[in-house]
């Protein structure tokens, strides 16, 4: 499900939680409301009453200050992140000095990185992950990650379970080739998601933390990433300064002629 192009762009996706150009507003507390899960509820009531607790946005944007263990390296940087709900991930990864080091721009369509550091631009179409990864990793799933949200094209489905006397609550099922599990705290947002592709034994772990309520929305400030398979394993921790939802956001994403494009 992951090779090193995969995961380079994951990291550099995930490595987010973002700011745009001017000053974002503080996280402040305010009382969220949530309908809660009752043991009666039918699967499918409760699979219901977990998408309605996604966020409901049209822009995000934040910041984060990132570590990723990379083997035995270790990497400090900083990200920013601009998203386009269903339209386009836009990240920004800056290292000490505040030197730009590669910008990412994710549509439906198309992946765009941009790496500053090394003087090359690659442009390939949305499938191309379907190399490396199953078709129905789509980039909602890819938008979902991000923001702690449940996969509406995971959830529909038959195929899967609810377990509503733990605590946290478990849902887990299967979608083709990708097994997932979520665990769900008492506000109906998610502790954890694993997705997992058993045949290949690779496997991508989110674990969230530090809920916080900014414009009226919870939030998870903290996050970390693990990413398995082969010989490769990755950790990443993000711990988010200020995000922003529903400002007018820029995605600039120049390419001039000084850089060598791979195709």
């Amino acid at each position: 499900m992951w090779n090193k192009s995969v995961v380079t762009l994951l990291l550099l996706v995930v490595l987010a939680s973002c700011s745009t150009k001017k000053k974002m507003s503080k996280v402040e507390s305010k009382p969220e409301v949530v309908e809660t899960i009752s043991k009666e509820d039918s699967k499918n009531a409760v699979v219901q009453k977990f998408l309605l607790s996604n966020l409901d946005f049209t822009t995000f944007s934040g910041k984060a200050k990132s570590k990723i263990d990379l083997g035995k390296s270790s990497y400090d940087v900083t990200a920013n992140i601009r998203i386009e709900k269903d339209k386009k991930i836009w990240i920004s990864i800056t290292a000490l000095l505040g030197i730009e080091i590669g910008r990412v721009l994710i549509t439906p369509d198309s992946v765009q990185i941009l790496n500053k550091f090394q003087g090359e631009y690659i442009v390939k179409p949305y499938s191309y992950l379907y190399q490396y990864a199953s078709e129905d990793l789509t980039f909602s799933n890819v938008q979902d990650l991000f923001l702690a949200n449940f996969s509406t094209n995971l959830l529909n489905t038959t195929d899967f379970e609810v377990d509503q006397t733990s605590v946290p609550i478990q849902l887990r099922g299967q979608k083709n080739a990708l097994t997932y599990l979520y665990l769900v705290n008492q506000q109906n947002r998610l502790d954890s998601f694993r997705l997992e592709q058993p045949e290949k034994g690779q496997k991508l772990e989110a674990s969230y933390a530090d809920y916080s309520n900014g414009g009226g929305q919870l939030f998870p400030m903290g996050l970390e990433l693990l990413i398995s398979g082969g010989d490769m394993n990755i950790k990443a921790n993000f711990n988010y300064s200020r995000i922003s939802f529903n400002e007018a956001i820029e995605m600039p994403f120049t390419i001039s002629n000084k850089y060598k494009v791979i195709n």
